[in-house]
């Protein structure tokens, strides 16, 4: 894996400590950066912590990421080494906090990212953000873990409301807050090319999305000089790491094709650009030749199929039923219930597809609330549009 990475901390104008911590291993491919909260020697602790759990598994992320085997074990074997870091770092904290009283209550945000021959990871917790920034393009990947972001997600503040809010900077989630703590965890496929940015607020709070592509392509020296220029009123930290060669197996999609690929789609229609990247990681490819069985009439289904390319035949014995081409989806009912499929379905052409299981949705659902009750919202409109077509249809026969 090619890459170069760049990395700055700087205390800014008006802090008299610097609570942020970085940690860049390129060698590994597993960067981090870490805003720490809770007084002087508390935030600068906790940080410190989580980067050193971090330089403490980074040798396992770099293994997993540039191993050979299948996407699914891959992917589930690094979710699950991400949130053993955060879950690590959280308790390490906690308890540190709980028996010293010069560190009481100190906790810190956490974002870590490791990258490989494979693909990447990105695990989340607070208010520092990451960034994916392709062809002068930047699309931010997480979401702020404030209290001012759950207001507006559950639609109890809104968004044109939050520069005067009182409390918009107040975390809802940090790592050490309590022995355990919810994190964000999201596969990304690497474009060759593709720059991805972790930082703190102290940089971003000065930059739209689109000033601060242009600023951190000048480098992290003079991204961070800016962010002083215009007051430096916290920590500035940054960890800028540039991708010369696509990750993921053979002929594998991107992130922002993946995401094209799946907006459109009924179940996500109303994700947000960061939810639908949190989902990437329960979506994978399957490729199929002409006229090979994706899945036969009357099997148990567990996965919903998304067509990227090609086309397939749906058939009922040898009935063809109709065809399914780029964008259009087939297997969602027995996705949802479980039960066996009505009718067959056949590669027409040769054809790759994107699948969801369930299983690894309904895990989706468990550990993200608000994405739940969006896809669940979306599963009610979708049945009461089939239940509309179908009333329509007997009411058309019965005249």
């Amino acid at each position: 894996m090619q890459l170069k990475a760049f990395s700055r901390t700087d205390i800014g104008r008006v802090r008299y400590n610097n609570e942020d911590c970085l940690f860049s291993d390129p060698a590994a491919g597993v960067f981090a950066v870490a805003d720490g909260v809770g007084g002087s020697k508390g935030g600068e602790r906790a940080s410190e912590i989580f980067c050193g759990v971090v330089r403490d598994h980074a040798q396992k992320f770099c293994d997993a990421l540039n191993l050979s085997t299948t996407a699914s074990d891959r992917r589930h074997e690094l979710i699950e080494l991400t949130e053993a870091v955060f879950q690590s770092a959280s308790e390490q904290i906690y308890r540190e906090s709980s028996q010293n009283i010069e560190v009481r209550g100190m906790a810190t945000t956490g974002m870590l990212f490791a990258v490989g021959k494979y693909g990447a990871v990105l695990g989340h917790v607070g208010d520092s953000r990451a960034y994916l920034i392709r062809d002068n393009d930047v699309q931010r990947l997480t979401v702020d873990h404030t209290l001012a972001q759950e207001m507006i997600s559950r639609g109890l503040l809104r968004e044109e409301e939050l520069p005067t809010f009182a409390h918009k900077n107040i975390l809802a989630r940090a790592v050490g807050q309590l022995p355990t703590v919810r994190v964000d965890t999201m596969w990304l496929d690497i474009k060759a090319d593709d720059s991805v940015l972790l930082c703190s607020d102290g940089l971003y709070r000065y930059f739209d999305d689109d000033k601060l592509g242009d600023v951190i392509e000048q480098g992290i020296e003079f991204a961070v000089d800016e962010a002083n220029a215009l007051g430096g009123e916290d920590n500035i930290s940054a960890v800028y790491v540039k991708v010369s060669e696509a990750t993921g197996d053979n002929e594998s999609l991107d992130t922002s094709v993946k995401i094209r690929a799946i907006q459109d789609l009924f179940l996500f229609r109303y994700l947000s650009y960061q939810e639908l990247v949190g989902v990437l990681k329960i979506v994978y490819e399957a490729e199929f030749e002409a006229g090979q069985t994706i899945f036969a009439e009357s099997s148990v289904g567990d996965t919903m199929y998304i067509v990227y390319s090609g086309e397939v035949d749906v058939m009922k014995g040898s009935l063809k039923l109709t065809s399914v081409g780029p964008g259009g989806h087939f297997g969602e009912i027995a996705f949802m219930d479980g039960r066996r499929r009505s009718a067959a379905v056949v590669a027409r052409k040769d054809t790759m597809v994107l699948t969801i299981n369930r299983d690894d949705f309904r895990a989706l659902t468990r550990t993200d609330p608000v994405i739940s009750a969006k896809l669940l919202w979306c599963f009610v409109l979708n049945l009461s549009g089939r239940v509309r077509d179908l009333s329509q249809s007997l009411s058309t026969k019965k005249d």
